[in-house]
C-alpha cells in the first residue's frame, strides 16, 4: 500500500488502456495533448456532438487540437474500464461542471476527473469513492505572495512568506494544485471557498489536506500525493476514503 509520502510518485508505466482496477485501487494516467495529426484525425470521432462543437468554438488551431485529444484520451481509458467502446461512453455534469459517469452506465462504482494544463493531461479514475486530480503548468509570473494573500488560506500564506524566493514557485504551485484537486474531488469547483482549507505546501512536509475549517474530522478521510508529471509541472491527486494502492500510467493509443 501506498500512503503519504514526502517524495513525489514518479513511476510512469508505458501501456496501453488497461480495466483492471478493484475497489482499492487508484489509476492516474498521464498523457500529452500534443498529439501528431493522424492521432487527432482518429481521437475526434470518439467525442459526441456536443464535445465536438464545444472543439470547434476554439479559435486557436492548438488549443482545438488539445480539447480533441483531451476528451478523446479520456473516452478511451473511462470506455475502457466501462467495456464500451469510446463513442458510447456517456457523461452528466453537476451544477458544477464535474463530471460523472451515466448511472446506467456505470454498474462498477467508477469515479473518475480530469486535469489538463498547456499540453499535459491527468486522468484519475477509482471506484466507490471520490477522487481529484490537478496539474498546474508553473509560472512565476503568478506565484506572487499577492495571488497568495487572496487565495490562501492564513496558514498558507504565512508557510509560503518563509519559503526562499529560489523555493517559492514551486511551493506556490504545490499549494494551488493540491487545493484544486481537493475542491474538484468533491465537486464544487471553485465556488468552494479556496481560503477556507488548508494544505501543505513546502518540500519538508508530506502532501496533505491538514485542515476545514467547516468540518474538523473532513482531511482525516482523504489522502494526497505528489505527482511528478515534468519539470515544469505541479500536480497532485487526493483520493477519498484511504488507504489505496495507487498506479501511475503513461497512456499509449
Amino acid at each position: 500500500m501506498i500512503d503519504n509520502v514526502h517524495a513525489p510518485i514518479n513511476e510512469w508505466e508505458p501501456t496501453t488502456v488497461n480495466n483492471e482496477l478493484g475497489e482499492g485501487e487508484a489509476h492516474v494516467w498521464r498523457a500529452s495533448l500534443d498529439q501528431p495529426a493522424d492521432m487527432i484525425a482518429k481521437l475526434a470521432p470518439r467525442l459526441s456532438k456536443d464535445e465536438y462543437q464545444r472543439a470547434e468554438r476554439f479559435y486557436h488551431l492548438t488549443d482545438r487540437r488539445r480539447f480533441i485529444a483531451g476528451r478523446g484520451i479520456l473516452r478511451k481509458i473511462i470506455s475502457a474500464y466501462l467495456a464500451l467502446a469510446p463513442d458510447e461512453a456517456q457523461f452528466t455534469y453537476n451544477e458544477y461542471g464535474k463530471p460523472f459517469i451515466s448511472t446506467d452506465q456505470n454498474r462498477g462504482a467508477l469515479s473518475f476527473n480530469l486535469s489538463h494544463s498547456n499540453g499535459m493531461a491527468l486522468y484519475a479514475v477509482t471506484r466507490g469513492r471520490r477522487v481529484g486530480i490537478d496539474v498546474e503548468y508553473m509560472r512565476d509570473d503568478f506565484a506572487t505572495l499577492e495571488v497568495a494573500e487572496r487565495f490562501f488560506s492564513k496558514n498558507e500564506f504565512e508557510a509560503l512568506k518563509r519559503v526562499p524566493i529560489n523555493q517559492r514557485t514551486k511551493a506556490f504551485f504545490n499549494c494551488w494544485s493540491r487545493k484544486e484537486s481537493y475542491i474538484k474531488a468533491i465537486g464544487m469547483g471553485v465556488s468552494y471557498p479556496l481560503e477556507r482549507f488548508t494544505v501543505s505546501l513546502v518540500s519538508n512536509v508530506a502532501p496533505a489536506l491538514l485542515k476545514v475549517d467547516a468540518d474538523a474530522t473532513e482531511a482525516a478521510r482523504w489522502n494526497m500525493y505528489e505527482l511528478d508529471v515534468g519539470e515544469e509541472y505541479a500536480a497532485a491527486l487526493i483520493v477519498e476514503n484511504p488507504p489505496v494502492s495507487l498506479r501511475r500510467f503513461q497512456w499509449n493509443e
